[in-house]
């Protein structure tokens, strides 16, 4: 039987779904619980804090100040990531805020209680005297450098950087038009089901750490760099993570205090964010951009130059570094626009820090540029697919360099095209909001082309084994949180080693299971790391090839296996089953049956072609009705998976499009709570319909696959923003210039 490329079910939603599974606040250890003093202003002096009644409480154990805390760490939180470069970046390790707060919410002292209602009371009691300083709450405060964020940088700039490539000056010279376009993405929260947590345990040298996290071996590796603990005494475990979407790749200061707390105290300690507090610690997405786009009357576009401002709140997480960095390289897309210029600045405000969300930088790319073609297309008069055409990369330039220097590996973007126009019937939905408009009803269609990079390495950890009875236990480095991952996973490996999937295990998310692991972002899971798990597999079936060998008294080459059996070429009756060689895999020479890989990663670039259909109603309210999908992201694993990836990113689409928003007011205080925090729900889910080009990629990633994870996310918001203004056209007059920016929070959700 095989697996790969059929709809297998997940081999963990029983659990899931029964209430069997195990999150952070699930573990049943007694432990001491944490709250958190926070800053009510934006930018203030700590000049004192006072926990005296906080510790006359029955219950508090203790309570500690971010000097404290700050005093016994040997460094501080600083970014990691590997594929951009941090030398351009101006930031300051971050520990526990002491001495002065720079965003409302801050953290300055940590209780520690016998119970967390007690603890957060206590948290209210302990008395802080502050002196309000000037903030510098929105981009354009900040950018004016009156006030600083961080007064030892000397500016509010983290980065600035202009990207050039060709010669934008003579595309700008030689443009029969100048169209301008202006977009911005505003804040929004990833809301994950299960907020941030932390359980800390500390005991006799060493300390064990559950987290809901997306990395724990990096988390290992900063939890021993910031303590002095040598990683051998640190292990970190990765429970069931409910939900994350980039969130909980980065450490907080929160979470450090919490294994401070512990190591202090040498007992457990943990925290559970508050859905306010997780609000507070996970924003991403705030972003502007103004620019132009050189023209000729036919639609080629020859260049691209604007300005990218970034809010990165008031410190750097882990990841604060990609979107300056990978914006711009992406603004083209898709397309042969050979002379572009960038100016990308990311900029302190004193507001939360802004961590990723799912897709991190490509969205914002990918919103940019469609909604310049779709100014193009207007301000021309030229069909947008037609424009598109005119401008796509085309299959006899692969593989592609753009101007900004990313290489596209491969693929066949008319192509996909054209087939997308056909199988999703654009045509079709346009001619019929066309007639429903005609009869006063606001309904837009909307198409949008994406290209994005997924499969961020460096590399992967895989590891199988074969035990005397013939299970199998792989164990992945990758870090499966909702996505399904493991059961692609399975899939590739039952495959390769010819055994039902009932008899293999997949194992994840602890640092003592095996020596390494890169976690998961980027859509790498299944592509990169199945890849490391399938590698590992036929090292382990080329050793059990040689121990059949043995027992067929037959040299290796004589040795074929298929179908559980592993038989003589030239006599296929002479056979021993895999249950035998498993067996003797542990009884004669060299025993053991297991092989582990560090695989190499290759960066892959997944494409495709989403379109919307959005009503808008009387009072104002948008919606989507429909969602169709056509990609191409490689040999699919399992298209149930892939397609739930697909529907669950474009209803955080729709959610980006139309109904979330974090707002801060001048005074740097978000003014929303999950109460009005618009997440969309079952009811606001559009229809949807997923095609895949299933076309095999073939790189470094012996799954043959690119990744899916977050397309839906990266190309719905245009192509739902796109069918909005579509909607609105017998209202309102959305022609010429492009300035779009997502419709106001005010066109609510109904419920």
């Amino acid at each position: 039987m095989s697996y790969v490329g059929k709809p297998v079910r997940r081999i963990i939603d029983d659990r899931l779904v029964s209430g069997k599974q195990n999150y952070v606040d699930d573990i049943n250890i007694s432990s001491l619980h944490a709250a958190f003093v926070r800053s009510p202003y934006a930018h203030a002096l700590v000049k004192s804090i006072d926990a005296t009644d906080a510790l006359k409480v029955p219950g508090v154990v203790a309570v500690f100040t971010g000097a404290q805390v700050n005093s016994e760490l040997k460094d501080g939180i600083i970014p990691w990531v590997t594929y951009v470069d941090l030398r351009e970046m101006k930031f300051k390790p971050r520990k526990v805020t002491e001495g002065e707060v720079k965003y409302v919410g801050d953290p300055i002292a940590v209780v520690v209680a016998k119970d967390s209602y007690v603890a957060r009371d206590a948290a209210d009691l302990v008395r802080v005297d502050y002196e309000p300083l000037p903030a510098a709450v929105t981009l354009e405060e900040a950018l004016k450098g009156g006030v600083l964020v961080h007064e030892d940088l000397g500016t509010n700039l983290a980065y600035s950087k202009e990207f050039k490539g060709g010669n934008p000056e003579e595309a700008f010279k030689q443009a029969e038009k100048v169209i301008s376009v202006s977009v911005e993405n505003g804040r929004l929260s990833p809301s994950p089901m299960e907020p941030r947590g932390i359980l800390a345990q500390y005991e006799s040298g060493s300390l064990t750490v559950w987290a809901s996290t997306q990395v724990p071996y990096y988390l290992r590796s900063d939890i021993s760099r910031i303590f002095g603990i040598p990683s051998s005494r640190v292990r970190v475990i990765m429970p069931d993570v409910g939900g994350a979407f980039g969130s909980k790749v980065h450490l907080t200061p929160e979470e450090v205090a919490v294994i401070y707390a512990s190591m202090k105290l040498n007992r457990p300690v943990k925290w559970v964010a508050t859905r306010s507090e997780e609000l507070m610690i996970s924003t991403a997405r705030q972003m502007k951009f103004q620019g132009e786009a050189a023209v000729k009357a036919d639609g080629t576009v020859l260049g691209l130059r604007g300005n990218l401002t970034l809010d990165m709140g008031a410190w750097l997480t882990y990841t604060g570094p990609i979107q300056p960095q990978i914006i711009p390289p992406m603004i083209v897309g898709p397309y042969r626009i050979r002379a572009v210029s960038v100016l990308s600045r990311a900029v302190y405000t004193n507001t939360p820090p802004l961590t990723m969300y799912r897709g991190a930088s490509r969205p914002e790319a990918t919103f940019i540029i469609e909604r310049t073609m779709d100014a193009v297309a207007r301000e021309l008069g030229i069909d947008e697919v037609e424009l598109r055409l005119k401008n796509l990369v085309k299959p006899d330039e692969m593989p592609y360099r753009n101007p900004l220097g990313l290489t596209y590996d491969s693929g066949d973007y008319p192509g996909l095209l054209r087939r997308a126009v056909e199988k999703l019937e654009y045509r079709e939905l346009k001619s019929w909001a066309q007639q429903e408009r005609s009869k006063g009803r606001r309904v837009g269609v909307g198409l949008a082309f994406y290209l994005e990079i997924c499969g961020f390495g460096p590399w992967e950890y895989g590891e199988v084994r074969v035990d005397e009875r013939g299970y199998v236990t792989v164990v992945t480095g990758a870090t499966p949180h909702g996505s399904g991952a493991e059961t692609g996973i399975a899939q590739l490996v039952a495959d390769e080693l010819g055994v039902s999937m009932e008899r293999i295990n997949i194992v994840w998310g602890d640092t003592a299971l095996g020596p390494a692991g890169m976690g998961t972002y980027g859509s790498r899971s299944v592509t990169v790391g199945g890849s490391a798990a399938l590698v590992a597999a036929r090292k382990v079936k080329e050793k059990m090839t040689k121990v059949a060998a043995r027992l067929l008294n037959a040299d290796v080459e004589e040795v074929e296996y298929s179908e559980g059996t592993f038989r003589l070429k030239k006599d296929p009756s002479k056979g021993v089953s895999w249950e035998q060689v498993a067996a003797a895999g542990y009884a004669g020479p060299d025993p053991g049956l297991a092989a582990s890989v560090l695989q190499e990663a290759d960066v892959t670039f997944p494409y495709g072609v989403h379109v919307s259909v959005v009503e808008v109603d009387e009072t104002g309210i948008a919606r989507v009705l429909e969602h169709r999908a056509y990609d191409d992201i490689g040999r699919v694993i399992n298209p149930m998976l892939a397609e739930g990836q697909i529907h669950g990113a474009v209803v955080q689409a729709v959610g980006q499009a139309l109904y979330e928003r974090v707002p801060i007011d001048e005074n740097g205080q978000i003014t929303v709570t999950f109460a009005d925090y618009l997440v969309p729900t079952f009811v606001e889910a559009p229809i949807m319909k997923c095609e895949f080009a299933e076309k095999p990629h073939y790189s470094n990633h012996v799954t043959k696959s690119k990744g899916v994870g977050e397309a839906g996310l990266i190309v719905g918001p245009a192509a739902i923003v796109r069918a909005h203004s579509t909607a609105m056209i017998p209202a309102t007059a959305l022609f010429g210039r492009c300035n779009d920016r997502f419709p106001s929070p005010d066109a609510r959700s109904p419920r």
